[in-house]
């Protein structure tokens, strides 16, 4: 993966730094978007409200473009296929990802601002003056005025890469979608959790996927996405993605000193930094466990805090560890304790343990080294 050097963009041209950007999947929407594609949809049944409306009537209407995902917060509703016009590309384009301004008038609902979350929001960022009985900088009534006419807010599930043929996938929600009180939606939650993120982000009411390419054609443009390739965990851009996004993660750290990981608390990988991670069960003994680049490191506590202050101790005779390829079992005195189903291979001949006190610690080399899991199981 390349890495990114101010250097090289200093003497571009405004133009030619926005399409750099654009290039490696930074969203850059333009002032006269929004004008362009209310031209462009001047007919009804080309706009994404209408496309939506007639979604939930199961009337369904055929448009050439590009096919997109729309995923409603309500979980009874399908999850389904949307189109951006080819009027809207041949309109706007096609350079740089269109979706933004296409989607901008769903989120034009006219729903108001929490005032209350508002503030709260807005002290967190900064927003208000010194002291919480000061005058807000930006109001509520602002913000609300600000955002009326719909406004967008990107997250990218993947960003394009060599390793994914150039190809980002993207969601698509209303950037104040939280401050209205609109209800979550665990289903994107969930998808972004499978493409490594940890924990899983909130979204806020209903959202779309789409997908962008910035090679062969050396410009960013959108390209089709299937609602299948959505709701399928084994889709290959959701199987890949956790390694892209920490590969994206550790270029951007590495070309910035190590400020990019340090400003973002959401990070997509767990168990480093020697940081261990406590994983509690439902119905299931607790773990924490570590990782580097080339072993994973489980600790698994024996006896219970009753048992431990009753003066018992742990005996290694009673301990009993199955490793296989992506499973590890571990028995005490005949009662299972965990059956952990790994992320990644491990290689069998390369696990040990041991005991320390009454924990049992297990440490296991992962069978393809140099990579960091973007999580255990």
């Amino acid at each position: 993966m390349s890495t990114i050097s101010e250097s090289s963009t200093k003497d571009m041209s405004m133009p030619e730094r926005e399409q750099w950007l654009m290039d490696r999947g930074v969203q850059i929407e333009k002032s006269d978007d929004a004008s362009k594609v209310k031209e462009a949809t001047a007919r009804s049944d080309l706009s994404i409200t209408d496309q939506i409306r007639k979604l939930s009537l199961n009337n369904g209407i055929k448009i050439e473009g590009v096919k997109f995902v729309y995923i409603p917060h309500d979980t009874s509703k399908p999850i389904s296929e949307v189109t951006l016009p080819s009027r809207v590309v041949e309109s706007l384009g096609p350079s740089g990802d269109l979706l933004p301004a296409y989607v901008k008038s769903f989120f034009a609902d006219g729903k108001t601002i929490d005032d209350h979350l508002f503030r709260e929001q807005a002290q967190k960022q900064n927003l208000m003056g010194g002291g919480t009985d000061e005058p807000l900088k930006v109001s509520s009534q602002a913000m609300m005025n600000a955002t009326l006419a719909g406004s967008v807010e990107t997250f990218p599930l993947v960003r394009p890469s060599s390793t994914n043929k150039h190809q980002g996938v993207y969601i698509y929600l209303d950037e104040v979608g939280m401050l209205k009180n609109l209800p979550l939606n665990f289903r994107a939650s969930k998808i972004a959790g499978q493409c490594g993120y940890n924990p899983e982000p909130k979204f806020y009411g209903d959202i779309f996927i789409g997908r962008v390419e910035t090679k062969p054609s050396h410009f960013m443009h959108n390209i089709n996405i299937k609602a299948e390739d959505v709701i399928n965990a084994s889709s290959d851009w959701i199987v890949n993605a956790p390694r892209e996004n920490l590969e994206w993660t550790k270029a951007l750290d590495d070309a910035t000193g190590g400020s990019y990981r340090k400003n973002h608390q959401s990070d997509v990988s767990d168990g480093t930094d020697g940081v261990a991670v406590q994983v509690e069960k439902d119905g299931a003994h607790s773990f924490s466990w570590l990782q580097n680049s080339d072993e994973i490191e489980v600790t698994i506590p024996l006896l219970s805090n009753a048992d431990v202050k009753e003066g018992k101790i742990a005996y290694k005779k009673l301990i009993k560890t199955s490793f296989l390829r992506k499973k590890v079992i571990v028995k005490y005195d005949g009662r299972l304790l965990l059956e952990l189903d790994l992320y990644e291979e491990i290689d069998i001949d390369g696990c040990t343990w041991t005991l320390d006190k009454d924990n049992l610690v297990i440490t296991c080399e992962k069978f393809e080294g140099g990579k960091i899991w973007p999580r255990i199981e």
